[in-house]
């Protein structure tokens, strides 16, 4: 069985944290490893163990990319040895973290550990990850991270509400499909569409990339993206978070998408005739209350009619 290290008070001196931290470092990198919980614990014990972790991890990771991307010097024919060249500087610095404690490992074997969180549909649910990052997740929604780097994270389906702890030297990152998002100090929601994704900032900065295009957005700034490239909104940053409390708004949003929103978060099919499909809607929708005054409300506020099929809700005209 491997060795776990304990859970140490506050008491403990930084180089007993940098020595655990190393053995966890090595263990984590098995991909065997199950010691999940108990890897929780001693991170969460104090400050001090996550921030150690982490570093560690950022400097072995450095090594590994140095070694990796510096290629084999041939040998001399009289010469048995192999020679690595690679980048001094780099790969001194990374190692220093590592071999200073007297340990000889160097995270050869580096491997992702994805996990998941999952909302079923109706349901929302906040979590605090290891750097002090919020995610809010809305329904039928699911986000893949790994617990080697708490800030690059996938959104494989639904809707979530980021408020990032800013690093300049570690960016948050978010996949969505095709599109991804770099935190450049922030507050911003994503929507992963069909095609695409909708991305909205409250506070801060974002930074969309989607195959050579890029755009920056600012605090009251949306965009779609999809096969059309980028769709540029502009919104009411007070209003970005608003889904947390039952309250969806728009500024000449599709009724395509609005039935989007409306099935994730009352978890009830939406079908929308094709005529409505590309209507457009400005405003806000209370998301509160039951079947049947939900119904009548949203049939007035959106201008069509709602009827209930026995499989969901349909928006005809």
């Amino acid at each position: 069985m491997a060795w776990r290290p304990g859970v140490m008070g506050m008491s403990a001196s930084n180089r007993d944290i940098e020595s655990e931290a190393l053995v966890w470092l090595v263990q984590v990198n098995d991909p065997a490893f199950e010691a999940w919980d108990d890897w929780d614990r001693w991170m969460a014990a104090d400050a001090r163990h996550a921030q150690t972790y982490w570093r560690l991890a950022e400097a072995d990771a450095d090594l590994v990319e140095a070694l990796k991307s510096e290629p084999v010097r041939p040998r001399a024919a009289n010469d048995s040895r192999r020679i690595f060249t690679f980048p001094r500087r780099r790969a001194i610095a990374a190692a220093v973290a590592v071999v200073a404690l007297g340990g000889a490992w160097f995270g050869w074997s580096v491997q992702p550990q994805p996990w998941s969180i999952e909302t079923a549909p109706g349901e929302q649910r906040t979590v605090t990850l290891a750097d002090g990052s919020r995610v809010s997740l809305d329904g039928a929604t699911r986000l893949t991270l790994d617990r080697r780097d708490p800030r690059d994270v996938t959104l494989d389906a639904g809707r979530a509400l980021f408020e990032v702890v800013h690093d300049e030297s570690h960016p948050f990152t978010v996949e969505v499909g095709e599109t991804a998002l770099t935190d450049l100090g922030t507050v911003f929601d994503v929507t992963r569409l069909g095609d695409g994704a909708r991305v909205s900032v409250s506070e801060g900065a974002v930074r969309v990339d989607q195959n050579s295009a890029s755009v920056t957005l600012n605090a009251g700034d949306s965009v779609l993206t999809g096969p059309r490239g980028f769709q540029r909104r502009t919104v009411s940053p007070d209003d970005v978070a608003g889904w947390r409390e039952g309250r969806l708004s728009y500024s000449n949003e599709t009724l395509a998408i609005v039935a989007h929103d409306l099935e994730r978060t009352l978890d009830r099919p939406m079908h929308v005739a094709p005529s409505l499909s590309e209507r457009r809607f400005s405003g806000s929708l209370s998301t509160r209350g039951t079947p049947e005054d939900l119904r009548g409300r949203l049939s007035r506020l959106l201008g069509v009619t709602i009827t209930d099929d026995g499989e969901g809700w349909r928006m005809e005209p």
